[in-house]
């Protein structure tokens, strides 16, 4: 039987501003598309969720963010690079503390790993009608029935 990978506690920023979305661009190395999901990454052993969100900002933009709310927790299984993945996700919502993150351009971002992305605001209804993918799939969800 082989063996199972964890399931993956994640802690993530939803940050709107008007009708953008700021996310991060990835792809995936298997199926050679482009996928979209917030600003975060995994909550580590001991560590609140609300801290690891802006752990991660911080470590991730260089920046920090204020959390403005209660979190959205969503389950969510995907398939990513080839692997699958079960995660659960707790999405808060955030606003950056320095003004300079509302423009509308790219940031580089840097994971713990050493790889490289690209953050960015996307315009909200690229999302809602799939001209970009936003992740996780649960999330798209939520997000068309809190607009619509």
């Amino acid at each position: 039987m082989k063996k199972q990978s964890p399931i993956r506690f994640k802690s993530l920023a939803w940050i709107e501003d008007q009708d953008m979305l700021f996310v991060v661009k990835m792809t995936d190395k298997v199926k050679l598309d482009d996928y979209y999901r917030p600003v975060g990454g995994s909550v580590e052993f001991g560590e609140l969720a609300i801290d690891t969100v802006k752990r991660e900002v911080r470590e991730e933009l260089n920046t920090n963010i204020e959390v403005i709310g209660a979190p959205l927790i969503l389950e969510n299984l995907f398939t990513c690079d080839g692997e699958p993945g079960h995660e659960i996700d707790y999405f808060y919502p955030c606003r950056f503390a320095e003004k300079s993150f509302y423009a509308r351009k790219t940031f580089s971002l840097t994971e713990a790993n050493g790889s490289h992305w690209t953050a960015m605001w996307v315009n909200r209804d690229d999302c809602l009608d799939n001209t970009i993918r936003l992740v996780p799939d649960t999330l798209l969800e939520w997000y068309k029935n809190r607009i619509h």
